[in-house]
């Protein structure tokens, strides 16, 4: 029986650290993508089965590699776990454009660009889509404007998706952690 696969956005520490353990710690093949590959190299050396690739999940033609890759060499995904996110904080007057935009492209279309191009492997497989939101994303605080925003705007994708994805049996759910402790 083949293995099954699972791809881990922001995997090179911190939860998609944690979540890509807890796979392989299953008997996943656990893709691990990050853009900081040094990062993603060094900590997924202690797993079999892993396999890394250097990906910003902000841009466009490279989440299309990405997901290439992964149907040439698997031809199969059963679960995609979209974490991958940036923080700016700061008050919401200083906030400047290019730092807004830069948390929406990687909180938020990061998901939607990796969830659309997962969609035909986890039609087959009848699989799954986990976004990682913030708590951040269900209450406002202070010095979190664009990410607070970016995190809430998953949330409702992923209510989004979760109401198209089910007419094909792909499950779809999102998790609102708080501050986390990982090793």
């Amino acid at each position: 029986m083949e293995k099954k696969v699972c791809i881990v956005t922001g995997a090179a520490r911190g939860i998609g650290l944690a979540t890509s353990r807890l796979f392989h710690s299953h008997g996943y093949e656990v893709v691990m993508v990050d853009r900081d590959f040094i990062e993603l190299e060094k900590n997924s050396k202690s797993m079999e089965h892993t396999y890394v690739l250097d990906c910003d999940v902000s841009i466009p033609e490279q989440v299309s590699e990405l997901f290439d890759k992964v149907q040439n060499k698997y031809r199969r995904l059963n679960c995609l776990v979209n974490n991958a996110g940036v923080a700016e904080f700061g008050p919401i007057e200083s906030v400047s454009y290019s730092d807004w935009r830069r948390v929406m492209a990687t909180n938020l279309d990061g998901v939607f660009l990796c969830s659309q191009a997962a969609i035909p492997m986890l039609k087959n497989s009848k699989g799954s889509i986990v976004n990682i939101a913030s708590i951040s994303g269900l209450r406002a605080s202070t010095l979190r404007v664009s990410y607070g925003t970016s995190k809430a705007a998953v949330i409702q994708l992923s209510k989004q998706q979760a109401v198209e994805l089910g007419e094909y049996s792909i499950r779809v759910n999102c998790v609102a952690p708080g501050p986390v402790k990982t090793k």
